[in-house]
């Protein structure tokens, strides 16, 4: 629960946010476990948001399908970011038939979901070294 991200993952969140503020999210929430936290954090910041915290995204009461109903019926039209844990995304994913098989995902990397009320239409892994091409990061 209170383990901290370590340098390469802040690294990683500053460039999630970097990619993600281009999407100009209305919503930023995350599991209250540390490390979602401050992943949430550099993105909440550079949009004048706080980050808020759910447990439907992490592990004490995890429910990410509520979630995205519940983010895409309260901002529609808008994009929200949800920062989980990297085992129940694809989970959900997975459970939920929006994936043929159990995804692979690396930390540092997004799934972006394209949505309206009732139903996800399009799910799209961005791999970090998609992200970091994409930013020109060379780190």
């Amino acid at each position: 629960r209170g383990r901290p991200l370590i340098d390469k993952g802040r690294k990683q969140a500053d460039r999630l946010a970097a990619a993600l503020r281009r999407e100009e999210p209305v919503l930023v929430a995350a599991s209250p476990w540390l490390r979602c936290r401050q992943t949430a954090a550099p993105l909440a910041g550079a949009m004048g948001l706080q980050v808020e915290l759910d447990d439907r995204l992490g592990y004490d009461a995890p429910d990410l399908a509520a979630w995205v109903r519940t983010a895409v019926r309260d901002h529609p039209g808008r994009a929200v970011v949800g920062v989980s844990h990297g085992d129940l995304i694809p989970m959900f994913l997975f459970q939920t038939g929006l994936v043929d098989g159990f995804p692979e995902f690396r930390t540092g990397s997004l799934f972006r979901l394209e949505a309206s009320p009732g139903r996800v239409a399009k799910v799209e892994l961005v791999d970090r070294k998609e992200l970091k091409r994409q930013l020109g990061d060379a780190s």
